[in-house]
């Protein structure tokens, strides 16, 4: 049931279509994220609640709401790269991502542009990347990168690997974290020995230790639901590979809003060797 409404195959479609009219993030699922949505009860699923507009359940955005609520286009010195706190950057290497999330943080720039929203959007090329490269060589108070976008799982291998050689080659950088979705929404690919992504993501983190620098991957589980026996599967070969991962989850009403969940969720990770770090909240989002 649905607003004491009897839900059928059509009023469902039919209310994802109004809602993804209205939604400033374009939708994408994976094969993965669809199999684990539990489609007799799609309205409550903590799933389908995170990756599918419905028009029935938008509310209306807080006042003070802006795309950019996080302002970080005033914290860029160049383009692609946010310099907030002194020693940390913000690395945006692409503007795609396997899945957009309803509630992300970055709908102005991430993602196909949609009914409501035009995107600045972040390609993943050399000639974007090579000022944001210079800054951080030319700023010595920059230890640690998080390389993000969009999301660092659609790079090509090739471009992983240049990146993560480039940054531990800038002697003040201690750390760099490659933040992606894709152990929570495509693990069957972390798992595929023909991919040269996770390979090359194992090879960067080996060459970090060797220099005394760390390397992390981190990822976005927000309900233990996200974890499958595939996902268990793929954190275990990053674990083997020495890989550090760690999650973070975002707070969000209707999915992991009470104790037992959060408490599952954390309980779940740990337990898969995935290390949770942090829980976002109370951040203002258009969904």
């Amino acid at each position: 049931m649905a607003s004491g409404q009897v839900i059928t195959r059509e009023s469902f479609i039919s209310d994802i279509a109004a809602g993804m009219k209205r939604a400033p993030m374009a939708t994408r699922l994976t094969p993965h994220i669809l199999a684990l949505v539990a489609w007799d009860e799609p309205y409550s699923d903590p799933i389908r609640r995170q990756f599918i507009p419905l028009a029935s359940s938008l509310q209306p955005d807080h006042p003070q709401l802006q795309l950019d609520s996080l302002y970080e286009s005033r914290d860029s010195p160049v383009k692609g790269l946010v310099h907030r706190y002194p020693d940390k950057v913000l690395f945006l290497a692409s503007s795609v991502c396997p899945v957009y999330c309803r509630f992300c943080t970055r709908s102005y720039s991430v993602g196909a542009k949609t009914e409501t929203v035009v995107k600045k959007r972040f390609l993943p090329l050399q000639k974007y990347w090579e000022p944001m490269f210079e800054y951080i060589a030319q700023t010595t108070a920059v230890t640690d990168v998080v390389v993000s976008g969009g999301d660092s799982f659609f790079l090509e291998p090739a471009q992983l690997r240049e990146i993560g050689h480039r940054l531990l080659g800038i002697e003040h950088v201690r750390r760099i974290r490659f933040a992606s979705k894709g152990l929570a929404v495509c693990p069957s690919r972390i798992l595929d020995p023909s991919d040269r992504w996770t390979g090359e993501l194992i090879e960067i983190s080996e060459l970090g230790r060797k220099r005394g620098k760390s390397v992390a991957l981190h990822t976005h589980f927000n309900h233990p639901q996200e974890i499958s026996w595939i996902t268990e599967r793929a954190a275990q070969r990053l674990f083997e590979n020495g890989v550090t991962v760690r999650n973070q989850t975002v707070l969000l009403n209707g999915v992991n809003n009470d104790v037992d969940t959060m408490k599952s969720l954390i309980r779940r990770l740990a337990d898969n060797n995935i290390q949770p770090v942090w829980v976002f909240a109370l951040l203002l989002t258009s969904c």
